[in-house]
C-alpha cells in the first residue's frame, strides 16, 4: 500500500485524504494547530461560538457537482441545512433594500427603489444574467490534466457574461443612478475589488438553493469531514507543524517536522498557502511558476482579507436579516477610512446560542496596506488596536444596529490573526480576487521540478474560498491515483 503524506488538515488536505483512502492509499495528515479546519474554523469565548468563516456554502443542493463532493467527503448530511430568505440587507439614509435569495422577490425589490427607468433596465439585464448562471456551476468532475480532450469553448457564455467579466463590483455599481442600490454594490459582502461576475454567480447560487449554510457552521462541517477522513482509516497528526518538504533526486519523499521527526511516503500534498509551501517547505529553491505573477502588481493582485469584532449579546433578533449593512457617518480605525458597518448575527442557527446568548459580528474589509499597517504595530499598540477597534465598532453597532440588550465585546481577528493561525499571506482571507479583465487561471498542481508532489488549496484558482478549495482537494487525489496507475499527470 503506498503512503501519501499531507501537510495540513483543512478543507483541501481532509478532502484529498478521504478521496486517497477511498483509492487504496495509506493516508497521514500532519496539521500545525490542534484542532483540524485551516480556515474553515470556529472557536469559543466567553461560552459561546464564533465563525471564522463561513457566511454561505456553495453546493448545498445534492444534485450540484459540489454538492456531491461535499456529501462524498462527509461534510452536509441531509436535513442539516439553514436556507436563509436573504443574502443582506441595506439601510442607506432613510430606505432599505434586501437582496433576497430568491429570483422573483429579489427583482422586485431593486425594481421598487430604482428612480429611472435606466436603473430599471438594468435590473432586468441583471436578473435575466442570474438566472442564465443558475444553469452553469464550477466543473469539478475531473482535473484537466486527466480530461482526454480540453472542453470545447462557450461562446453564448462568453457573450453573455462580457461585460461584467471586464467589470469590478465596484465599478459595475456605477450603471446605476439609484443611489442605495449603488451604495449596495460597492460594499456588498462580496468585494468591490472582485470581478462583477463573481458577485453574481454567488448571487445566483443562492437564489438557485445551491448556496446554503450548513447546521452548525465551520466547526460541524469539519467535524464531519475530520471524522469521515479518521472512519476511513486516515491518520490525523494535530499539533505538528511541518518544517520542509524533503526532496530527494527530484522527488518529494517525505516531510521533516519541527520537532525534528521525519517521515517518508510515496507522495506528498502540500494543502497549505502557497506562499508557505514555496518560500518555508521547499525553501525557496524552486519554481513556484506564475504564482506569484500578482506579488509585485498590487494594482491588479490586491491581498483580501478582514478585520472581525465578535460579540457577545442577548439580543432578541429574530426576524432580523442575517447580514445587514448600514452607511455610517465616518469613523477611523488607527488609519483606516469607513463609513460602513457590515454585521451578521448568528441566532439563526440554535447551534450557536448558549443560555440565551449568541454571537454578533461586524466586518471590515482589508488589503494589502492595511496589512502591512497593522503588521508593523509592537504588541502593545496591537492589543491597544484591537481595543479601540472592537469599542468603535460597538458603539456603532449600538447607533445604527439599534441595540435593545447586552453587548460585549469578546474577540477581535485581524489579518495577523489569519497569518499566525494559518501561515497566510498577508493574512489573506482568500486567494488574489478575481478583479476586472483578469483571465480566469487553473494553476497547475504539481511543481515541474519535482515529482510525487501535489497542491491543494485555494490559491489554485481565484477568488479562492471553499468551493475552490474542496475541489483542489479532489482533484490532488485524482491525480496521485493516475500516478499511481502510470498515468502521466506532470504539466
Amino acid at each position: 500500500m503506498k503512503t501519501v503524506n499531507i501537510v495540513g488538515g483543512g478543507i483541501s488536505g481532509l478532502t484529498a485524504g478521504v478521496y486517497l483512502l477511498k483509492n487504496g492509499f495509506d493516508v497521514n495528515i500532519y496539521e500545525k494547530n490542534g484542532v483540524t479546519g485551516g480556515f474553515c474554523t470556529s472557536w469559543q469565548r466567553n461560552g459561546v461560538i464564533i465563525d471564522g468563516c463561513l457566511h454561505w456554502l456553495i453546493g448545498t443542493h445534492g444534485d450540484s457537482g459540489l454538492g456531491r463532493i461535499w456529501r462524498e467527503i462527509g461534510g452536509i448530511k441531509d436535513g442539516d441545512i439553514v436556507k436563509l430568505d436573504s443574502f443582506y440587507k441595506v439601510f442607506y439614509e432613510n430606505e432599505t433594500l434586501t437582496f433576497y435569495n430568491d429570483f422573483d422577490k429579489l427583482e422586485r425589490e431593486l425594481n421598487r427603489v430604482c428612480v429611472c427607468d435606466k436603473d430599471k433596465a438594468e435590473v432586468a439585464r441583471f436578473m435575466d444574467l442570474l438566472r442564465y448562471l443558475g444553469k452553469f456551476e464550477i466543473a469539478s468532475d475531473i482535473p484537466p490534466e486527466l480530461m482526454t480532450k480540453p472542453p470545447k469553448p462557450d461562446f453564448a457564455f462568453a457573450r453573455k457574461t462580457i461585460s461584467f467579466l471586464t467589470h469590478t463590483l465596484g465599478q459595475y455599481a456605477q450603471r446605476f443612478e439609484t443611489p442605495i442600490i449603488r451604495y449596495a454594490l460597492e460594499n456588498a459582502p462580496v468585494n468591490k475589488r472582485f470581478c462583477a461576475l463573481y458577485f453574481a454567480e454567488t448571487l445566483s447560487n443562492l437564489c438557485s438553493g445551491n448556496a446554503d449554510l450548513p447546521r452548525g457552521g465551520s466547526s460541524a462541517l469539519m467535524r464531519n469531514v475530520t471524522e469521515r477522513f479518521q472512519s476511513s482509516g486516515g491518520k490525523l497528526i494535530t499539533s505538528s507543524p511541518v518544517s520542509e518538504i524533503i526532496i530527494e533526486n527530484g522527488r518529494a519523499k517525505g516531510v521533516k517536522l519541527e520537532n525534528g521527526r521525519t517521515v517518508y511516503g510515496d507522495y506528498t500534498v502540500a494543502a497549505c498557502d502557497v506562499h508557505h509551501t514555496f518560500e518555508k517547505l521547499l525553501c525557496n529553491k524552486y519554481s513556484p511558476n506564475a504564482f506569484f505573477d500578482g506579488d509585485s502588481d498590487k494594482e491588479k493582485y490586491s491581498t483580501y482579507s478582514y478585520i472581525i469584532a465578535a460579540f457577545k449579546t442577548d439580543m432578541d433578533l429574530r426576524g432580523r436579516n442575517v447580514a445587514e449593512i448600514y452607511k455610517t457617518e465616518k469613523f477611523d480605525l488607527s488609519g483606516k477610512e469607513c463609513s460602513v458597518l457590515s454585521v451578521r448575527h448568528y441566532a439563526y442557527d440554535e447551534s450557536f446560542t448558549n443560555d440565551g446568548y449568541t454571537v454578533l459580528q461586524a466586518f471590515v474589509d482589508t488589503n494589502e496596506t492595511d496589512y502591512e499597517r497593522i503588521k508593523a504595530m509592537s504588541r502593545s499598540e496591537y492589543v491597544e488596536f484591537k481595543r479601540r477597534t472592537g469599542e468603535t465598532l460597538k458603539s456603532l453597532i449600538e447607533k445604527y444596529y439599534a441595540v435593545n440588550g447586552e453587548i460585549e465585546l469578546i474577540d477581535v481577528i485581524t489579518p495577523r490573526t489569519y497569518e499566525r493561525y494559518l501561515n497566510s499571506y498577508q493574512g489573506s482571507f482568500m486567494s488574489y480576487p478575481l478583479g476586472a479583465k483578469m483571465p480566469q487561471r487553473l494553476y497547475a498542481r504539481t511543481v515541474p521540478e519535482i515529482d510525487g508532489l501535489y497542491l491543494a488549496n485555494q490559491w489554485l484558482m481565484a477568488p479562492g474560498g471553499t468551493p475552490i478549495a474542496v475541489i483542489s482537494g479532489k482533484f490532488a487525489a485524482q491525480l496521485i491515483a493516475a500516478d499511481a496507475e502510470g498515468k502521466n499527470t506532470k504539466e
